[in-house]
């Protein structure tokens, strides 16, 4: 029935038609539910390496989970401007809290609340054997676990069709975290009465849950404060063993951080320790890793130490 109208009138008709269409579209989406529109398929962005494993075992293989943080300290790291924009497009930024990335928390400031997860506030961690105050969970497996949790959740909000799978996989998470604790703090408890040293607080959540006690000298005082007390612990252990025939035999041991350097292997000498730097941001993990690898690589490389202290317990 077009054929019969004027070009004029035609031209309004197909406007009217076409407007009313836009116009049903734009109703038609208004009305959908909140609770049921897909946020989309933009990328996890996470702040440092384990929180990235973490991340992708409960996100799945299909998720795209970019790292912030690559090989420099996150206390002090500061976002570039591709960096910037990955967090104003992802659905999701995850890092640990002002306490850890202090310098990313003024752009974490200006994201939305429903776009970001601090695992620091979310809660429910473990601290025996640690400091409080120290941000450095994700060494204590059980504590993976509930930052794996509070991912899960936080996912299933944002895109509820996948709500399960998310969940599921935090559970089969929780499960083998609770393994690998046990296999950890097999492994340790039997140093429970080492001198252990380090040189940052963190290693409290990883040694901790085994018993050992761990003395931080950067938390200390002063350093030669933390150099004293080490001493006195150290004059209840036999020294040397040298009835074991071990020539690099130690009394106990200084824990560092990747990579190694010569100030902390001589204030290890200074205290007769054997020294090692650890891993815990998993810096040296291959790109394929997993959270599981960082653990055991952490245990690993603390037993290249631990191995030369002698056995006195017989």
């Amino acid at each position: 029935m077009l054929k019969f109208l004027s070009p004029r009138s035609l031209k309004n008709t197909v406007a009217i038609r076409l407007s009313v269409l836009v116009l049903g579209v734009f109703l038609q989406a208004c009305g959908e539910p909140e609770a049921t529109r897909p946020v989309g398929s933009g990328e996890i962005v996470v702040s440092v390496g384990p929180l990235a494993l973490i991340t992708r075992e409960i996100a799945g293989e299909d998720a795209v989970v970019r790292q912030l943080v690559q090989g420099g300290d996150p206390h002090h790291y500061a976002p570039k401007v591709t960096d910037r924009m990955a967090m104003e497009k992802a659905q999701l930024v995850i890092w640990m809290g002002p306490a850890m990335e202090s310098v990313l928390a003024r752009q974490m400031s200006l994201l939305p609340a429903e776009r970001q997860l601090g695992l620091l506030d979310a809660g429910g961690y473990e601290f025996d054997g640690a400091d409080r105050d120290d941000p450095h969970l994700w060494l204590r497996p059980r504590n993976a676990a509930v930052m794996a949790a509070h991912i899960a959740n936080r996912l299933a909000q944002l895109n509820p069709a996948q709500a399960d799978a998310y969940r599921a996989r935090a559970r089969d998470f929780s499960r083998a975290m609770a393994n690998l604790q046990k296999v950890q703090d097999r492994a340790l408890w039997a140093y429970r009465d080492v001198p252990i040293v380090s040189t940052h607080k963190a290693y409290g959540q990883f040694f901790g849950p085994a018993g050992v006690k761990v003395t931080s000298l950067g938390g200390s005082a002063s350093h030669q404060h933390g150099a004293r007390a080490i001493l006195e612990k150290q004059e209840a252990v036999p020294a040397d063993g040298d009835d074991t025939g071990e020539g690099d035999a130690v009394r106990g041991c200084l824990f560092g951080e990747v990579p190694a350097n010569d100030r902390d292997r001589q204030t290890a000498m200074n205290l007769n320790l054997g020294y090692q730097a650890l891993d815990p941001l998993g810096s040296n993990l291959p790109a394929d890793a997993d959270y599981r690898q960082l653990m055991e690589q952490l245990l690993a490389d603390a037993r290249l130490c631990l191995g030369r202290v002698p056995d006195h317990s017989r």
